[in-house]
């Protein structure tokens, strides 16, 4: 087996879909020898934002000395982005020698009860196997879907942090907040810190019940100015009340256990301080964006919880982290006049982020906007962010079984601006595929103008 065949037998799982639970996965780990059970871990999840968090918390940890495996997803160009070590991709025969030694117990498990291991399930395993291998200090692993049935959810964790709780996965995780709080607060583990960056007072709420039953001490992030809510007092009975407190406290007042972070002034809409009691740092990320303020102070606040937990972390090896990840097809600038911008934005609250950020961050003159979707996202709901800044959109299909056509994106779109008219509505055109739109945008644009890809990672990683 070479490299490209084991990227095939990968491939060849998806027909499984994405099947949650574990009982199957756990059978086959155990098959593989345990290997996610031979070094600590952080784990990440979080509706938006938990890559770039997964990202900065691996690369303190790598600037603190410490030899790191990544686990992430999606990936943008290269599958081997989703399993890095030291901060590298994960090399092709490792990988392939992974996926090598995997295939006969995968097919001798299909003879069992339990059934076929799914694609992911064996892209998660390898990152286990490949951070086994290369002896890893530490592993950071982002969640894929939800947290609770994850896949990723096989592990005890030195710290959990939960980066944010939106409306996304609704057919999986719930129609509501608390739903989906529950669903991502299943990574708490039993008297292991957790770090949480949720703002909506329902998904709040929840978390917060789910780390009191687990006895794991629960450390909020916010924005200085965002006053607090607090729902139970620690060891309170719920009343039956659902309705969270909220508890006007200045920031001054934040207790101890709480993580507050500042803008700072930046060119790149990111500089932040992060401060908890007396301690406090100033930090300058490399990714950009408004919203990389709140990943950062998430991030920073996990390695200040390792830091407790005997990890020896110093203030400038979280400097020189932050400032050092990196991470494909988030606000990435690929190339210049006209500037072009690849994101992932991929659902209603990323689009909104989005729509913040391009004004704030970048001068042009007029927006092309290259689109493509997959379902089961409703395209009005992202679209609603982006159209009142475009000129011009070009609508892709992708390739993907799940993938929205061109033609239903354009009648979305079509419906929102007959909605919400305005006198200068956007050109929409429709391409057959992503590098016919590429080729578009790049016609229509002149040197002053800014393309904007986005709606999906599969979008995205078709950009060469």
């Amino acid at each position: 087996m070479d490299f490209t065949e084991a990227v095939r037998y990968i491939e060849s799982l998806s027909i499984q879909g994405w099947r949650l639970g574990n009982a199957r996965f756990e059978a086959f780990l155990e098959r593989l020898g345990n290997p996610h059970l031979k070094y600590p871990c952080v784990h990440i999840t979080g509706t938006n934002g938990k890559g770039s968090t997964t990202t900065l918390v691996s690369a303190i940890l790598r600037a603190a000395g410490y030899r790191v495996g990544t686990y992430i997803s999606p990936h943008v160009f290269d599958i081997r982005e989703r399993i890095l070590i030291g901060g590298e991709l994960v090399s092709k025969e490792l990988f392939t020698e992974g996926v090598a030694s995997m295939r006969p117990l995968i097919e001798r498990l299909n003879d069992t009860e339990y059934g076929q291991v799914t694609e992911f399930e064996i892209k998660t395993a390898l990152a286990f196997w490949a951070f086994e291998q290369a002896q890893v200090d530490i592993a950071v692993l982002e969640v894929g879907l939800g947290g609770r049935m994850d896949a990723t959810n096989v592990i005890t964790p030195e710290v959990s942090v939960i980066v944010s709780i939106g409306l996304d996965h609704t057919d999986r995780l719930g129609p509501t907040h608390r739903d989906i709080a529950y669903e991502k607060a299943g990574i708490i583990k039993p008297g292991r810190p957790v770090v949480s960056g949720a703002m909506h007072p329902d998904a709040i709420e929840m978390i917060q019940r789910v780390a009191q039953a687990q006895g794991a001490p629960l450390y909020p992030v916010r924005g200085t100015g965002v006053p607090p809510v607090r729902v139970l007092e620690q060891g309170a009975q719920a009343t039956g009340d659902e309705t969270p407190v909220r508890v006007l406290e200045r920031d001054a007042q934040a207790t101890q256990d709480e993580f507050l972070y500042t803008p700072l002034p930046s060119p790149t809409d990111s500089a932040v301080r992060v401060r908890r009691g007396e301690w406090e740092i100033a930090l300058q990320p490399y990714l950009i964006g408004d919203y990389q303020r709140h990943n950062t102070a998430c991030a920073v606040a996990a390695a200040v919880l390792l830091r407790e937990r005997g990890y020896a972390i110093p203030d400038a090896a979280i400097e020189r982290g932050v400032s050092e990840a990196r991470l494909p097809g988030r606000l990435q600038v690929v190339a210049e006049s006209p500037r072009i911008v690849l994101d992932g934005a991929h659902n209603p609250d990323a689009a909104a982020v989005l729509a913040k950020a391009l004004p704030r961050l970048f001068k042009y003159r007029r927006l092309v906007l290259v689109f493509g979707m997959l379902t089961p996202h409703e395209p009005s709901d992202t679209l609603r962010h982006l159209l009142p800044l475009a000129d011009i959109v070009i609508f892709t299909p992708l390739a993907s079984p799940r993938t929205h056509t061109a033609e239903t994106l354009l009648q979305s779109a079509q419906a929102w601006l007959e909605a919400h008219p305005r006198r200068n509505p956007p050109l929409l055109l429709t391409a057959s595929e992503p590098q016919q739109a590429f080729r578009q945008a790049r016609e229509f644009a002149e040197l002053d103008d800014l393309i904007l890809i986005t709606g999906s990672f599969y979008l995205v990683g078709e950009w060469r």
